[in-house]
């Protein structure tokens, strides 16, 4: 066979075919559930709608997500997906690795705070009553994409160690803060969206999340051993530089 013979592109076997069709099939099932999350709830969601939203079979449906709680756990990894996207944008800060964690926080709880369907299902997907009842290969992909998140946002603090004036237990150390600032913004997200906070605070939280997470991440910080004048308005200028998601962000 000459070079001529060997055609450009070769065609794609049945198999590839039948992966690829069931990854599509797949992320319309996530989407489409989605969509009916952030109308209905995920607790009035029901697989017949969703089956029937998506065009397909309910049986079907099942050969994609065993139960409610696998989709919930689909639902979360496309979240992390989505709110990884971009953190490139944190990375590329023209600024010190202690600002760059400072960006990716303020990107981290805006996504939450403007895609509450995508946060619950995080949320949701956390509760041991839902990950046992998913499948294996669901759980151990949700815990694959918390891990990269969580690895970055690692990264960024070990390299401001000098920063924080760390200079023993690095490792230890940082990883307690990161723990801390995640607490943060999980907790302020979980909160902005209870019913139970708007009685006590009315609609403060709600309506000045991001400026209230800022204070708080700054004084985290400061405790920390981020020593800087006005820590607190170092993260609030942050804030108004990335007041919006990037237009890939979602």
């Amino acid at each position: 066979m000459t070079r001529q013979d060997i055609p450009e592109n070769p065609p794609v076997t049945p198999r590839v075919n039948r992966i690829e069709k069931r990854q599509q099939r797949e992320e319309l099932i996530v989407q489409r559930a989605g969509e009916l999350i952030a109308q209905y709830g995920f607790f009035e969601l029901k697989m017949s709608d969703l089956a029937q939203a998506c065009d397909i079979s309910v049986g079907t449906l099942y050969a994609h997500f065993a139960s409610k709680e696998d989709l919930l756990l689909g639902l979360a990894i496309t979240a992390g997906q989505k709110r990884a996207r971009f953190f490139g944008h944190a990375r590329a800060h023209d600024g010190s690795a202690m600002e760059k964690f400072i960006v990716a926080s303020l990107l981290d709880i805006r996504f939450s705070l403007e895609h509450p369907e995508w946060f619950e299902a995080e949320y949701l997907a956390l509760a041991p009553s839902i990950w046992t009842r998913a499948t294996p290969s669901h759980h151990q992909s949700q815990l694959a994409e918390v891990g990269r998140i969580t690895e970055m946002f690692q990264s960024f603090l070990s390299a401001a160690a000098d920063e924080l004036g760390i200079s023993h237990d690095v490792i230890a150390r940082t990883r307690n803060l990161n723990l801390g600032s995640w607490g943060l913004s999980f907790g302020m997200n979980a909160l902005a969206m209870s019913e139970i906070t708007d009685r006590h605070y009315g609609a403060e939280l709600r309506n000045n999340a991001i400026d209230i997470f800022c204070d708080s991440l700054a004084d985290l910080l400061a405790g920390a051993g981020w020593h800087v004048d006005d820590a607190r308005q170092i993260v609030r200028d942050l804030a108004a530089r990335y007041a919006e998601l990037p237009e890939d962000a979602t």
